[in-house]
């Protein structure tokens, strides 16, 4: 999967905003923690000597009921768990816990174990204050704060008193501070915290989506499209150069080459197009040599035939046209034969202008043109063909474009044409099939085409090449005359036949013959 640069460069940036807020945070929050906790204990430590400042007077006289109740006023304060006095002996002589009073304080308990910890030495509680923290019974964190209860020279020379001199400490005074508080100042120090980091990430994030965008993402895309221009071929195509760091360096650079690769091109297009102009010109040459061989060589051939249609043909088409024609005069034929009759004189008529029409073909005459409709042509052609038996298993369909423009052609050469191209078509399809005629103006409208594809067996790719060379037939009893006389009738017409085939698919012929005017 594709992740675009600015996801990468956003992400990075988010991730180490995020690994540093995080250490600052840890840091902060250990500072401020140990500040709040020297807070509450200095002001544990400012409570105790309240306490000793105000019970002075009330410890002097031994006045145990005042002394208590003061003290018991004390810790009603905000934040104060409990405060309580133990003896030297351990025991609890006060407590603003009713509970605790008389109770022995042991060694190992909060209040006595830094002095009675069997780890190390003995401290003396004279020696220190000494703060802790610590779990009271519903386990939230409370400060202990504990302080020596000096002897001072009015105590042990006052007469209500028992202590000695040689007594340094006579007790001591143990304040629990709640920590509450702090907690929840912490736990608002570390929201707000929280929230400061959101939304510098979310800020810092966007600021670096929208910096990437227009200093990375923007020129980056506009290579990439470039590239893809140049690709295509387009090397027109330039990157617009828009800042002068790297990335403008680097567009600079890309169009530059391209420039480079657009000035190599032309010169390769050029020698190119040279070249191909020369091998054209060559390959025109050797085609029109081999044209003006092809055909000497079919006029050479045709020129044979001529002569020999001219003995061999002339004769008994003339004896036939004059014996049908006195048919056709006695009144004694039979009306119901007169039509076949006079479709004998016009068709042996035909036979006889095709066979001019030949000698003249091989003499390089210009055949006699008008100005026609090949769809009347191809009407009479199509008409004859289904009167024929051999046509019977044929279907033969037209499918013409009835916006044909019209034609200057010699009619009954082209009518020959036609003619030749269905008779080719009937004899591949000895067992019958399908014969589509098809008109159309081409691409250019500068010909006129007439398409005749059939459903026979096909022509192979070796013969295809040498269809229309002259007396070339695959047929037994064929002479190979009639594709070469059509293509040589249709090129003398300006037009050019085409053919397209492939064995056991059938063929189609196309006639191209240019448009009157």
């Amino acid at each position: 999967m594709r992740i675009p640069l600015i996801a990468k460069l956003t992400f990075a940036t988010s991730l180490i905003l995020l690994v540093f807020m995080g250490v600052l945070d840890t840091i902060n929050l250990k500072n401020f923690r140990k500040v709040m906790i020297d807070y509450a204990s200095s002001n544990a430590e400012e409570v105790a000597d309240i306490i000793n400042q105000s019970t002075y007077d009330a410890m002097l006289k031994n006045d145990k009921s005042s002394l208590y109740h003061m003290i018991g006023r004390i810790a009603k304060s905000e934040n104060i768990n409990h405060i309580r006095l133990i003896d030297q002996a351990g025991k609890v002589v006060y407590s603003s816990e009713i509970g605790e009073i008389g109770s022995v304080i042991g060694k190992h308990t909060d209040a006595c174990i830094m002095c009675h910890s069997s780890d190390g030495p003995g401290i003396s509680a004279g020696s220190l204050n000494r703060s802790r923290i610590m779990a009271d019974r519903s386990g939230k964190k409370t400060l202990g704060y504990t302080k020596a209860i000096y002897n001072q020279p009015d105590c042990y020379t006052a007469s209500c008193h028992f202590h000695g001199k040689d007594d340094v400490v006579l007790g001591l005074l143990d304040i629990s501070i709640s920590l509450e508080t702090l907690r929840q100042k912490l736990h608002e120090y570390r929201m707000q915290f929280i929230m400061v980091t959101c939304l510098l990430l979310v800020m810092s994030g966007l600021l670096v989506t929208i910096l990437t965008h227009y200093l990375v993402d923007i020129p980056v895309q506009r290579l990439v499209r470039h590239s893809a221009q140049v690709a295509t071929g387009n090397l027109d195509s330039r990157v617009p150069v828009t800042s002068r760091d790297e990335l403008g360096e680097l567009s600079e650079s890309v169009n530059r080459m391209t420039e480079s690769l657009g000035e190599a091109d032309k010169e390769l297009m050029e020698w190119a197009d040279s070249l191909e102009h020369k091998v054209d010109e060559r390959t025109r040459e050797i085609k029109r040599m081999e044209e003006q061989l092809r055909r000497s060589e079919k006029l050479a051939s045709l020129g044979t035939l001529a002569a020999g249609v001219a003995h061999e043909i002339n004769n008994p088409l003339t004896g036939i046209m004059l014996y049908a024609s006195i048919l056709n005069s006695d009144k004694r034929l039979d009306p119901a034969l007169l039509p076949d009759v006079e479709r004998v004189i016009s068709e042996t008529g035909r036979c006889a202008d095709i066979v001019k029409d030949l000698l003249e073909f091989s003499r390089e005459s210009s055949p006699k043109k008008e100005v026609v409709t090949l769809h009347a042509i191809l009407d009479d052609v199509v008409t004859f063909f289904h009167k024929q038996p051999d046509f019977s298993a044929i279907d033969i369909r037209k499918k013409y474009d009835v916006t044909l423009p019209q034609v200057t052609v010699d009619p009954n050469l082209i009518r020959g044409v036609f003619i030749n191209l269905i008779i080719n078509a009937g004899h591949a399809m000895p067992d019958g099939g399908s014969l589509e005629i098809a008109t159309c103006l081409s691409p250019d409208g500068a010909h006129v085409c007439v398409a005749f594809k059939d459903s026979g067996t096909g022509i192979s790719e070796e013969n295809l090449s040498r269809i229309f060379d002259p007396f070339f037939t695959t047929k037994p009893s064929g002479t190979g005359l009639g594709l070469a006389i059509s293509y040589g009738i249709i090129e003398n017409h300006g037009g050019k036949i085409e053919v397209k085939s492939r064995e056991g698919e059938g063929t189609t012929f196309v006639v191209m013959l240019p448009v009157s005017g």
